[in-house]
């Protein structure tokens, strides 16, 4: 797995029909745009996932992937906060209620849902040939977070990836100098940190805006999930050994974050922010301070709301948003988030080289749904290139597979111009360590980070701080 995490690095809908669907937008109950209609009888399969989903998905789009027109399909939103969306599930579930068929599932906490065998073993109840094929076509860290970490069997099947990009100003670097060979070079073939800081740092002094290079550091889950989790990995380091050892097993796997390449992680996103050069290589100061209380919210606003920043790292979201927001002259790039060492240098195998952290949702079955044979006929209508194709150009959501990210993507009026950079960068996903106790750890882990960056301690004071809670909590 380690291996075909890498081995694409370099590589490069119409109206909504009123037939057969029912799709209710928000949980208060909002008014169907075409009415509680179902066929022949039937009480139809319910989708929960957010308000976005139910308001803007082609619903025509599963009886175009050959779902019977005999089963009515309905969307619903729940919460739209990731974890008060998993505790509505917990609680759906303890009830054994019967609906919804179909729960949308965050991918950082469907793997404790699977191994409590909460939802459908779909190894057990779908078509051998179907889960192959799931599992080849899709990409790879997603199917992993919808697998049983200790048998690899499919418990929940890929619904839409997220997972960040670099996003910059091309015009400010062309005011610098910088010219379209190096963009496209970049697109596939991204910088080290230590070459983009010095870019971003340049560029910076020859532009008019007040920021740099912006990102999510606030002491928040995302900080240990996503931002520094996938930096780490960028140098090969890891919280628990590696990705082997990545979704457990629990009180057996090494705790590895007093290891050098951790240490090296905490030094760069340090060094660019203050210029102290703690890390061994050359990081140019390319960031503002305000990045240690900044999350998503702050760095939409600096980088595409005002357009006062030379760079961001965000997620997909952000790009549609962007070439919006952009006028006159100014340009969005977009490429690979840069990498720390290269992988054949990093300590652990797989790391190394870009690397994005795993954002994005899953699809799974309730065991309590009274029809469960209309169920997974619903659920494998998600691996089609239909369903797949409504996603994009309704609620925005990449698709799932990578071949078709470079196809439908690739024609898509945000998307189109960087879909083969997303498509690297798909490939490059590491996944936050998702256990039963991986919450409790992530504040753990985003606490002591924070400290580390803010220099309220050491780097390696605030990991042997975490290194013992972590202890600790791996056996509870």
């Amino acid at each position: 797995m380690a291996q075909e995490r890498k081995k694409n690095q370099k590589s490069a809908t119409g109206p909504v029909s009123r037939r057969r669907f029912v799709q209710v937008a928000g949980v208060t109950g909002m008014a169907s745009i075409a009415g509680c209609y179902s066929a022949s009888g039937s009480e139809g399969v319910e989708i929960l996932g957010n308000q976005n989903l139910a308001q803007s998905m082609d619903i025509q789009a599963f009886y175009d992937a050959g779902v019977s027109e005999d089963i009515g399909i309905e969307i619903t939103a729940g919460p739209e906060d990731t974890d008060a969306r998993a505790e509505e599930f917990v609680t759906l579930l303890d009830a054994q209620q019967e609906s919804p068929d179909i729960m949308v599932m965050d991918n950082g906490w469907t793997i404790p849902f699977i191994v409590r065998e909460s939802v459908v073993n779909l190894e057990a109840e779908m078509d051998n040939g179907f889960i192959e094929e799931v599992k080849s076509e899709s990409f790879d860290m997603l199917v992993e977070t919808g697998s049983h970490p200790d048998t690899g069997e499919l418990w929940a099947i890929p619904f839409f990836p997220d997972f960040p990009t670099m996003q910059y100003r091309k015009d400010l670097f062309r005011d610098a100098g910088y010219a379209d060979s190096e963009f496209d070079t970049w697109s596939t073939d991204p910088p080290s940190w230590a070459e983009w800081s010095a870019s971003v740092a340049e560029v910076h002094n020859n532009a008019d805006v007040d920021y740099g290079y912006v990102w999510q550091a606030d002491s928040y889950p995302g900080l240990s999930c996503c931002t520094f989790n996938e930096l780490m990995s960028s140098y090969g380091g890891a919280y628990f050994g590696g990705l082997e050892t990545l979704f457990g097993p629990v009180g057996e796997r090494p705790i590895t974050v007093e290891e050098p390449p951790v240490i090296e992680a905490l030094n760069v996103a340090r060094d660019m922010v203050t210029g102290s050069s703690a890390a061994s290589q050359e990081i140019a100061q390319c960031s503002p301070n305000v990045v240690f209380g900044w999350t998503e919210q702050e760095t939409d606003g600096a980088f595409v709301g005002d357009t006062n920043a030379v760079a961001m790292r965000n997620w997909t979201y952000t790009i549609p948003m962007a070439d919006e927001q952009f006028t006159g002259g100014q340009e969005l790039g977009v490429m690979p988030m840069p990498y720390g060492v290269p992988e054949s240098e990093a300590a652990n195998e797989g790391l190394g080289g870009t690397t994005a952290a795993l954002g994005g949702w899953l699809v799974a079955a309730n065991p309590n749904t009274t029809d469960l044979e209309s169920t997974l006929e619903v659920l494998q209508a998600f691996h089609s290139e239909e369903v797949q194709a409504a996603q994009l150009n309704g609620p925005g959501f990449i698709p799932h597979q990578p071949d078709l990210v470079e196809s439908l993507a690739g024609d898509h009026p945000a998307f189109g111009d960087y879909s083969e950079s997303l498509r690297i960068a798909g490939d490059n996903t590491v996944a936050r360590p998702v256990t039963p106790v991986w919450s409790q750890q992530s504040q753990q882990a985003y606490q002591e980070i924070n400290d580390a960056l803010q220099g309220r301690k050491q780097p390696t004071e605030a990991m042997g701080d975490l290194e013992s809670a972590l202890v600790d909590l791996e056996n509870i």
